[in-house]
């Protein structure tokens, strides 16, 4: 397989800083691949220019775009970008296949893109992570099942790893923006003795847990580095993540995390849930939800809880239970440590997405024999 054009919504110089080793990263060094990234527009006056006037991912693409030549396959690593790409592909008829990860293609202003334009038709492979994102695609926006791929989501294990030595608080931790409920998670602590730190550095994250009130004396919001997080989790007795109704797996990113860290995770049940958590409570059973991990491996153990939405009672006494119980979260930790570390680790997933490259790599390779035989 020849070279591969990856395209970043990072900037990739940035993110080479400490932290946990990224996807795009190993997935370009296992494929020598060229990148394309926020740097590399920035780098670039034209498409500088143009995402000034109309926004990055569109730079982005266009950028990607003029460097696809002699490349065996192009990757996105978000629809973001690679719709207008595909668009971009297909207006030329350029013949460099498409692999895109799709986050949340169900959101209504990219439906028309399926549903009108049909890029997916210019799109080799559309991945997602999530199984109800995979049914939208399929069933609503008229994507063939063919042209998608489901590949659970990563984390990096080597560096979200628990530290032995650092002893358990009566400390709950919640991380994250993305289609946060800090309000309800706000109400449901009022007098614990618990301390409850929400790293979510922003005024949004402020004012969203303001929004039940003043908030109280044991919450705080702050901002975290990486290692700063990782010092938080593995202090933590919980880590909660509050979310809104939602139809992709947001939180999915600190949930892995908590996991790695050997946390017990509590989770509000939205219908864009993750597959990952198993819950041991039978009004609230996991396995009733649909499963996508491999299906060979050993039976998964209980390793967090789900809560109602919106439900800040349901939510405490899930807190409060654990927190009594640490025998218990302890367990619950070690069997979402032992779970990711089996399925769900960054070396995995890469090994995944570089199978979906050389799959339509080769599709493509075969298809222009085909031409030329003809």
């Amino acid at each position: 397989m020849g070279p591969i054009l990856l395209v970043v919504s990072a900037d990739t110089r940035r993110d080479a800083a400490l932290g946990p080793r990224r996807d795009y990263a190993l997935l370009g060094q296992r494929f020598g691949a060229d990148v394309v990234d926020r740097g590399a527009v920035e780098a670039d006056p034209l498409a500088r220019a143009l995402s000034r006037a109309a926004g990055y991912p569109l730079a982005l693409a266009l950028l990607a775009w003029r460097r696809r030549r002699g490349h065996a396959a192009i990757f996105a690593d978000g629809e973001h970008v690679g719709l207008p790409l595909a668009f971009l592909l297909r207006l030329s008829r350029a013949r460099e296949p498409l692999v895109v990860i799709g986050h949340r293609v169900s959101a209504r202003k990219k439906r028309p893109f399926f549903t009108r334009l049909r890029l997916h038709e210019r799109i080799g492979t559309l991945v997602l992570h999530s199984p109800r994102q995979l049914e939208i695609a399929e069933r609503e926006l008229g994507v063939p099942r063919e042209r998608l791929a489901l590949v659970p989501y990563q984390v990096d294990t080597e560096f979200w790893c628990p530290d032995p030595e650092t002893p358990r608080e009566p400390l709950v931790v919640a991380v994250g923006l993305e289609h946060r409920d800090y309000a309800t998670l706000t109400r449901a602590v009022v007098g614990s003795p618990a301390r409850v730190v929400i790293a979510a550095g922003s005024h949004w994250a402020r004012s969203q847990a303001q929004a039940a009130g003043p908030l109280p004396g044991n919450v705080s919001v702050g901002r975290y580095d990486y290692q700063e997080l990782r010092a938080l989790y593995a202090r933590a007795s919980v880590v909660v993540v509050p979310l809104v109704e939602t139809d992709f797996q947001a939180g999915i990113t600190s949930i892995l995390e908590a996991m790695a860290m050997a946390c017990p995770v509590i989770v509000t049940l939205t219908s864009g849930r993750s597959d990952v958590v198993r819950d041991r409570r039978a009004q609230l059973r996991a396995s009733a939800l649909p499963t996508t991990i491999d299906q060979a491996a050993p039976p998964r153990l209980p390793n967090g809880f789900y809560v109602a939405p919106d439900d800040a009672g349901h939510l405490r006494a899930a807190i409060d239970y654990l927190l009594a119980h640490p025998a218990e979260a302890r367990a619950l930790g070690e069997n979402g440590r032992a779970f990711v570390s089996a399925e769900l680790t960054v070396e995995g997933y890469v090994g995944r997405l570089a199978d979906v490259l050389t799959a339509v790599s080769d599709a493509a390779d075969d298809a222009a024999a085909a031409t030329s035989a003809a």
